[in-house]
């Protein structure tokens, strides 16, 4: 029944592996509840997953994580969760606790489904790849409710990994709006990871962040009974403050009286803070107000391919000859596919201090991109890049020619009784 300590270790899905220890090391500072989250999926996340390799990767990536924080959270009782689980929980969750069974170690490894829904029709055209609900925290308190110390979800929102840990913690009920959203608002501001401790705020002026080099993470405290909550930034570099925690405060919210989460509406029209201490701001004024019925669902839709092509020219002439590659591509593809509708960037040095003296930029890159539900045309487009070896101006050098899957993503909405979120625990984990 104590203060609930949360502590965020990825922001994103590539975020730095050191940031995992320090704020799990951040976490042993405090007495309570501890947990860790790792936040690792943005809108096209689920959709890069769908693959053989993108199954892999995501493997790969959360037991990467762990790798770096594991002896400390199990040294001192440190629980985690994380959708790292992508598109693929229970398989994740499985490929962690043979992980943990590999080094000997005694972790009980639980995993939440539910996101997952049924792949229709899209009215945008193209095929679309998954879809995806926005779940909220019940299946996380359900896991950890089963015995999980650590948690792996798919697609729950954003900061419902803070809810599911305050709401197991403490007993909050499901129609406890203002606990809710205190919880909500403490997963708000960490969801980032270190973007609240001066990550992404920095500027050159005013805006000065030490220790950006390696920046610490943000802890965020959770009282019982009270409606306040604390963020810190106990190690590592960086800077907590007012300031950086209003940017975070207002950072994607589209109505601060009415943020839609699965688990509560959140109202933050009221909310004030203070600077309570060196790298740490306490908030007051919090609200919430009953859910929504609906959930957010996100589509992600396969179309087709886009290639890029680039070409580098040196000298004092460069950016006439990258001019002329251009125009000879542009001709070049007109007979080839006359719908390509390629794109083309000139990308120069203009300010590199090896600025020739004529006040040209002394090297520019020829960059073309196009797309096509064709890889084949694609790749013959591309081809042209290549020619300019020997079939273009003077000078060419440097090519580089990529193609990869072109995915759009289309937002909806289903009812909170369409998309249900469940925990398990694995079977096979001591």
């Amino acid at each position: 029944m104590g203060d609930v300590h949360i502590a965020a270790g990825a922001g994103f899905s590539n975020d730095r592996r050191e940031l995992g220890e320090i704020a799990a090391q951040s976490l042993t500072l405090f007495e309570g509840h501890r947990y860790l989250i790792f936040e690792c999926l943005a809108e096209r996340t689920l959709a890069l997953a769908q693959t053989e390799d993108g199954h892999r990767r995501q493997i790969e990536r959360a037991i990467g994580y762990l790798e770096a924080c594991i002896n400390t959270c199990i040294l001192n009782n440190i629980k985690i969760i994380s959708n790292f689980g992508g598109s693929a929980p229970k398989q994740v969750a499985e490929a962690i606790a043979g992980f943990l069974k590999q080094h000997n170690l005694r972790r009980k490894v639980g995993y939440v489904l539910g996101d997952e829904l049924p792949v229709g029709e899209t009215e945008h055209g193209g095929r679309a790849i998954s879809r995806n609900a926005y779940i909220g925290a019940n299946g996380i308190v359900e896991a950890l409710d089963a015995g999980a110390d650590i948690v792996v979800t798919g697609r729950v929102a954003d900061p419902s990994l803070v809810v599911g840990a305050v709401a197991f913690e403490h007993e909050v009920k499901w129609i406890d709006w203002n606990r809710l959203a205190q919880a909500t608002l403490a997963g708000h501001l960490i969801e980032c990871g270190t973007q609240v401790c001066g990550g992404y705020f920095a500027d050159t002026g005013a805006k000065q962040v030490p220790g950006l080099t390696r920046l610490g993470a943000p802890v965020a405290s959770i009282a019982r009974g009270h409606n306040r909550l604390t963020i810190s930034k106990p190690l590592g570099g960086g800077t907590l403050t007012t300031a950086t925690v209003t940017e975070q405060l207002l950072y994607e919210i589209h109505d601060p009286a009415r943020y839609l989460t699965p688990d509560v509406v959140m109202d933050i029209s009221g909310v004030s803070m203070q600077q309570s201490g060196k790298n740490e701001v306490t908030l007051t004024g919090c609200v919430g107000h009953a859910r929504p019925d609906w959930l957010k669902t996100l589509t992600c839709v396969d179309e087709g391919w886009i290639g890029e092509g680039e070409v580098s020219y040196m000298g004092d002439t460069c950016l006439d000859r990258a001019q002329m590659a251009r125009s000879i591509l542009k001709q070049r593809l007109e007979n080839i596919a006359p719908l390509a509708d390629p794109h083309f960037d000139i990308i120069g040095s203009m300010y590199d201090e090896t600025e020739s003296n004529t006040g040209h930029p002394h090297d520019v890159r020829l960059r073309m991109a196009v797309a096509s539900d064709d890889r084949h045309q694609v790749q013959a487009l591309l081809d042209e890049v290549e020619a300019l070896y020997l079939n273009g101006p003077a000078g060419g050098g440097g090519i580089r020619l990529n193609i990869s899957a072109r995915t759009a993503t289309v937002s909806g909405a289903v009812r909170q009784n369409e998309a249900v979120s469940h925990g398990f625990l694995l079977e096979d984990t001591p």
